[in-house]
């Protein structure tokens, strides 16, 4: 009986909060109309919001795109991927401090990209003159999706499944919090106190700057200070700045600066293998931009590799952002490997309960048999490059074209497949600017930050850090916020 509620509320949760389930859409819009308006204003009050891309201002802002109420989602598995957050922390910087395993994996991948390779030429070069700052800190994200095996959700059966780590400007830790408190208002606006109560506090903007925080103590100099380095338009300024702030309230005598790479060009020096700029020495860089290609002019380029070559901690290190890659993600996945980088059983069990089906596309025998069976199945599989921050994946047929276009090209090492997930859907009322509330079907990606600081020898800080819900409409293959096509959402736990 229980199960039948449950996958009751998780297909149209929407008619256990709106007070007359009799009532059309558009009647339901009228009658939800002061709670829009008021979800709208807490919003932009509260900073969930964005510069706007066609009218770029730095003095304005408009509307993130969020859901009206919250997202069921099952208890049981939120509370399993922030119980393991502190294995998947430890699994990265375990391998980002394996020289061996990294050449292992993307030796491939770096003959023919070479953004990868752009990367990985740094990482040799600070291997070889050796580490100036031996510590590195991580501000992590994983992100998974539910997968169901049939159309009627059966909650014994759903499995969580890991989508992948990012483990570079890990974004949109500053607004969960945010969420968590409007969507709360919503639910309490609409009578429905007791479920509101089954949203989990999120403190994910706390835990993110207590990591900066600790990097800075360790550093050990009152006066340095933390460094952001940011893009050269920044249209999440709300998310940053949030986080620059919370680091700012816990420690008031920490200075934060922004800069841009271009910025950087003219005010990054080192002096004893110390990072100043403007005069002022850097004790962590905390990297909010250069996660994809176009983000690097061939100056950025040699200016990563002397803040790499630099006593600063750096958010993440060169070896973290390698550890972060797809290729590392799918060589993890296969059998045996997780089993030669850690002896405990019971680990090794906890973390391969959440991968998802990984594969190879080298240039051998099993790279051969996989490309195959995704030409024969292309909607089964997501193709992706090594790249993090959304939009570069390949869904659907498009997997056929892409590995047609391929064939046995060199080129097709730097791609892996996974297994596409299959999230259940739900309803909920979307929130859009210059847009009125729209009912729709949308799917769900939850995402866990975790923060890591250590060295080769110790890990001194590794703790889960909070949670962010991203939800999409159903049909819609990425799910980026800033792109469009994401929205900010809520669990609502059951």
């Amino acid at each position: 009986m229980e199960s039948k509620i449950k996958r009751k509320m998780y297909s149209n949760f929407i008619q256990h909060i709106l007070p007359n389930q009799n009532m059309d859409q558009e009647q339901q819009l009228r009658s939800l109309a002061p709670v829009v308006q008021m979800a709208k204003d807490y919003a932009l009050i509260n900073g969930i919001s964005m510069r706007t891309k066609e009218s770029y201002e730095d003095d304005s802002v408009v509307l993130l795109p969020f859901t009206l109420f919250p997202s069921p989602f099952p208890k049981k598995s939120f509370e399993y991927v922030k119980f393991i957050q502190r294995d998947i922390n430890l699994l990265l910087h375990r391998v980002a401090y394996n020289y061996e395993f990294l050449c292992s994996c993307l030796k491939n991948a770096i003959q023919t990209d070479e953004f990868t390779a752009n990367l990985f030429s740094i990482y040799e070069e600070v291997i070889k003159e050796g580490f100036a700052q031996p510590l590195s800190l991580g501000l992590l994200r994983s992100d998974y999706m539910l997968n169901s095996t049939s159309n009627d959700v059966n909650f014994e059966d759903l499995e969580i499944k890991q989508v992948e780590v990012n483990t570079i400007a890990s974004g949109l830790g500053g607004l969960p919090s945010r969420l968590e408190s409007l969507h709360r208002l919503v639910l309490n606006q609409c009578g429905c106190q007791e479920l509101a109560q089954k949203i989990p506090v999120n403190p994910a903007v706390s835990r993110l700057a207590e990591g900066l925080v600790a990097a800075w103590e360790v550093y050990g100099k009152s006066e340095a200070v933390i460094l952001f380095v940011v893009e050269e338009e920044t249209y999440n300024i709300s998310d940053q700045r949030c986080l620059e702030f919370a680091v700012r309230e816990k420690r008031k005598d920490i200075h934060v600066t922004r800069q841009k790479f271009s910025e950087l060009q003219l005010n990054a020096v080192l002096k004893e293998k110390m990072l100043h700029v403007k005069n002022q020495e850097v004790a962590v860089v905390y990297f909010r931009t250069g996660y994809v290609p176009d983000q690097y002019s061939k100056q950025d380029w040699k200016l990563r590799l002397l803040i790499e070559k630099s006593r600063a901690i750096k958010c993440p290190s060169i070896q973290y952002h390698l550890a972060g890659t797809k290729k590392v993600q799918q060589e993890l996945s296969r059998p045996g490997i997780m089993e030669k980088l850690f002896k405990d059983v019971d680990y090794v069990k906890r973390v391969r309960n959440v991968f998802a089906g990984q594969y190879s596309l080298d240039l051998d025998s099993s790279g051969d048999e996989i490309v195959i069976e995704a030409l024969q199945n292309p909607q089964n599989y997501v193709m992706k490059p090594q790249r993090e921050g959304g939009g570069y994946n390949i869904y659907g047929k498009q997997v056929k074209t892409k590995l047609t276009e391929l064939g046995r090209s060199k080129e097709r090492e730097a791609y892996i497949l996974m297994e596409r997930i299959k999230p259940p859907s739900t309803e909920n009322y979307i929130i859009r600017r210059k847009e009125p509330p729209t009912k729709i079907t949308i799917i769900g990606e939850l995402g866990i930050f975790g923060v890591i600081l250590g060295n080769q020898e110790d890990v001194l800080v590794n703790n889960e850090a909070g949670h962010l819900l991203r939800s999409k409409k159903i049909g819609i293959d990425e799910g980026g916020i800033f792109a469009g096509y994401g929205l900010l959402d809520s669990p609502l736990l059951f």
